[in-house]
């Protein structure tokens, strides 16, 4: 069958935001500031059917702010300063997250604006920090696979299965 066709499951999707600097990378990720812990994950309806198989994205290098109001860009500073609006990159695969999702598939996309705002500036582009938040995110993910957690309580719990994980990037966010 065309893998581009909708899977027979309902597909969910679900945000969350623990903030914008919540995260304090360890000195291994050899970057200088706290990141987000932003994203959204599409998933089947039927959770009792699982555990599934995870896939992770990271979106590529791209603005992080915008003025709502004359819709210029930057990608100066992060978190937004106020009168910006974050660019939410990370909801910008929800279509193949949501095909995914219907064949099976628990779909998380990570937001990385912070490590957007830096990376040029870095002598590796940021491609550790890149590696560091995204297994940051799956170990988010295994905590609310095993015991839930705030923001989404018992719902996941037993879920994924983090023994079958794909990761898919964009631009920088696959290097």
């Amino acid at each position: 069958p065309d893998p581009g066709l909708m899977g027979p499951h309902t597909v969910i999707k679900a945000e969350y935001n623990l903030g914008d600097t919540s995260y304090t990378p360890p000195a291994a990720a050899m970057f200088p500031a706290k990141m987000e812990e932003r994203g959204c994950v599409h998933y089947p309806s039927d959770l009792s059917a699982g555990p599934y198989p995870v896939v992770i994205w990271l979106h590529g290098q791209h603005d992080v702010c915008y003025d709502s109001v004359t819709l210029v860009s930057s990608t100066s500073v992060w978190p937004c300063p106020a009168g910006k609006k974050p660019i939410l990159s990370y909801e910008g695969y929800d279509y193949a997250a949501k095909v995914l999702a219907s064949h099976g598939y628990i779909v998380i996309s990570v937001s990385a604006n912070a490590v957007n705002t830096r990376s040029n500036s870095l002598s590796d582009y940021a491609m550790n920090a890149r590696g560091v938040l995204m297994q940051h995110h799956l170990d988010l993910w295994n905590t609310w696979n095993t015991t839930g957690g705030a923001p989404f309580g018992t719902t996941f719990v037993g879920a994924l299965n983090l023994q079958d994980v794909g990761t898919m990037g964009h631009s920088r966010g696959g290097e």
